[in-house]
């Protein structure tokens, strides 16, 4: 009897929790606010449950994790996926933790508590995975790379390494993994049900780069891992020199010439190449293609084919701070830095960029950006400024003077940097110019960022 009345009252806590988290968010939708995690978060304090209900409902799930690229890998794979024939769930705005998840499925949620869409792609902090893998078995993890990131919060890469194996323990769920990052790669070497995604050629970098190289020692023996070839941080061909480890074969690979924004596909099976497409590339930087073979791996593993790869990428749009162009009087761009590697990638692409340009940083330290930014120091800005072209530093944000610092620093002379009060300068200060602004910013002064800019082409 107790157990049924405990039930009973289970039930009606989900129900009321259904129905603050719907309100909730139909009330921030109104208002013009994004409402990412909020309702998520009202949900989960009143039924800790109500997640894991909702998801046991679902009888397709993607989950992409990893340090860098998520968020784009996720929207990249959704614009393929959802159509209005075949509807999918997504956390398109990278709200990742449990009350993003949550905030992400109350939408197609009916008053009974029942899910109307059945399938989902959702991105999801490495912390988190183990909690979700623990509740409820994906179909498919996307491990897009394990890099050092938030020392506070996620401590060294091992730490890293060792929640995304938990994460990926279960057996029946496949896994989709980056084979030219050695620490991703460990993951899926020796495991059933593995596909490995990879660049067999792309423009090499002639540049002598002093990057960080998280997985620059064989996990099995400990001695220095060799390369012969490297893309970029500790991307690349690689083997150790015992032969304990080699970078697999991937199943998927990509090929990218230079100054053709194409990818090229090609499908092995058992090693011997299947099948070869191109797909036009919807995104900039050498890092995005990789968060874009991510994606076209997936979706060929769940048979969808490159014609309608080809014709669904069309569709896609960047979500906020991965590559986002703004116009204007000038063309403002902004991107997502959060750890060295991903900064390092960011400013090889801006490298690209042969005009004359100006920088801009917006470094916060809030709870979601991390405390610490000793990461700063291990940006590689030294060879940046010897391809960059650019006349001018901004520096903005609750830690702009630890930036200007580093600038200084690399060698960027004082004159040409500029320490700003708020981040709506950024805009004031860059609105007359004709040089094209690139805006680098940690996760909190991101969306801060996104609506000053928006502001400023309307």
């Amino acid at each position: 009897m107790g157990f049924e009345v405990t039930s009973v009252l289970k039930q009606w806590r989900s129900l009321f929790a259904l129905w603050v988290g719907r309100s909730v968010g139909r009330i921030l939708r109104l208002i013009g606010r994004r409402g990412t995690s909020l309702p998520g978060f009202l949900a989960t304090r009143l039924s800790p449950d109500l997640l894991f209900h909702l998801l046991s409902q679902l009888q397709t799930c993607i989950i992409v994790t990893g340090t860098n690229g998520k968020t784009t890998t996720n929207a990249l794979l959704y614009s393929i996926l959802s159509s209005s024939e075949s509807p999918w769930i997504t956390n398109k705005d990278g709200a990742n933790l449990v009350q993003g998840l949550l905030a992400a499925l109350l939408p197609h949620v009916t008053s009974g508590g029942k899910l109307q869409i059945q399938k989902a792609v959702l991105e999801v902090d490495e912390a988190t995975l183990p909690r979700i893998v623990d509740h409820f078995h994906p179909t498919m993890i996307i491990v897009t790379n394990v890099v050092r990131d938030q020392l506070d919060r996620y401590g060294e890469v091992d730490h890293a390494l060792a929640m995304l194996r938990r994460g990926i323990s279960y057996p029946g769920i496949q896994l989709i993994v980056n084979a030219d990052d050695p620490l991703a790669a460990s993951l899926g070497i020796g495991r059933e049900l593995t596909y490995f995604y990879g660049m067999d050629e792309c423009p090499i970098d002639r540049q002598e780069r002093n990057e960080v190289k998280d997985g620059a020692f064989c996990l099995l023996c400990g001695r220095e891992i060799e390369y012969t070839r490297t893309i970029y941080g500790q991307f690349g061909h690689y083997a150790c020199p015992s032969g304990d480890f080699i970078r697999p074969v991937p199943e998927y690979a990509g090929i990218l010439e230079k100054g053709i924004p194409e990818l090229t596909v090609v499908r092995r099976k058992s090693g011997v190449e299947a099948e070869r497409f191109r797909v036009k590339a919807p995104v900039l930087g050498l890092y995005n293609y990789y968060n874009l073979l991510a994606a076209v791996t997936v979706a060929q593993i769940l048979g969808v084919s490159p014609y309608k790869i080809e014709n669904a990428l069309t569709n896609y749009e960047a979500p906020l701070g991965r590559m986002q162009v703004y116009s204007g009087r000038t063309k403002r761009i902004l991107a997502l830095i959060k750890n060295p590697t991903g900064a390092n990638s960011i400013l090889r692409t801006i490298e690209t960029d042969e005009l004359v340009k100006i920088i801009c940083f917006a470094i916060n330290d809030g709870d979601a950006d991390g405390r610490d930014v000793s990461w700063l120091w291990d940006i590689d800005i030294e060879s940046f400024l010897d391809q960059a072209n650019c006349t001018q530093y901004y520096c903005a944000g609750h830690r702009a003077l630890d930036m200007a610092l580093r600038l200084a620093y690399a060698g960027v002379e004082r004159e040409r940097i500029v320490v700003l009060d708020t981040l709506s300068d950024i805009v004031t200060v860059t609105d007359e110019g004709q040089a094209p602004v690139y805006i680098l910013s940690t996760y909190t002064a991101l969306y801060p960022l996104g609506i000053h800019l928006r502001e400023a082409t309307q």
